[in-house]
């Protein structure tokens, strides 16, 4: 019980004051210095603050496949699930947006700078965020909360649901937009496919590609 307790105390105090450095930076963008290069200092503190923590609490930092082999089967599962997820997603939101939004017809757009877009949701956004969320607080809270249920073989508990609240609220904390409670879905499934995997890459690799998916589907609108 004392660890469990001291486990949730340091992901709430590490959280807090990683998400307050990263509001500060987002209510200074507007500093020439800051502004162009806050992305980098984001993913620098996603990426460095679990890192030092895990080095001090002499915790391993073993949240990444290790082997050609399990590279591969990430890989393997990323696609499965976008396969399985995306196609049905897409006909939902083209529904919702003719239906409830009154949008234009849908016309295919261009994606003329994907290989920038593709890096910059990869190194920038996915693998830092699926890094500290993923990596250092869902493996934590899964030391807090016994895995007691199971979906297609995989096992879970508590704490991935509670990881993708906190990471629907900690885009909020950043910076507020009213659709950020939505966050919350996709956020159970990259949470799913890290326990499948043990590893970070393949809910990385799914949260890249829902990214650069939405930021195409949004530009098929009139």
């Amino acid at each position: 019980m004392t660890r469990r307790r001291s486990l949730a105390i340091e992901i709430a105090l590490v959280t807090a004051a990683l998400l307050a450095v990263i509001h500060l930076l987002y209510f200074a963008r507007g500093s020439s210095f800051i502004g162009p290069r806050i992305s980098y200092f984001v993913a620098y503190l996603l990426l460095g603050v679990p890192v030092l923590v895990l080095w001090l609490r002499r915790r391993p930092l073993d949240f990444f496949d290790t082997g050609w082999r399990a590279l591969l089967s990430s890989a393997l599962i990323f696609a499965v699930a976008a396969l399985a997820i995306f196609p049905p997603f897409l006909l939902g939101a083209h529904a919702w947006q003719r239906l409830v939004m009154h949008a234009g017809a849908f016309s295919p757009a261009g994606f003329p700078d994907f290989g920038n877009a593709l890096l910059f949701q990869l190194l920038l956004i996915a693998l830092p965020e699926e890094f500290y969320f993923r990596g250092y607080v869902q493996s934590a809270m899964n030391s807090i909360f016994e895995r007691r249920w199971s979906f297609i073989g995989t096992r879970f508990g508590w704490g991935l649901p509670i990881t993708a609240a906190i990471f629907a609220v900690a885009h909020t904390f950043v910076t507020y937009q009213w659709w950020h409670f939505s966050i919350f879905f996709p956020a159970l499934v990259f949470g799913y496919l890290r326990e499948r995997t043990g590893s970070v890459i393949a809910p990385t690799l799914f949260h890249a590609a829902s990214n650069l998916l939405m930021n195409w589907f949004a530009r098929c609108y009139s």
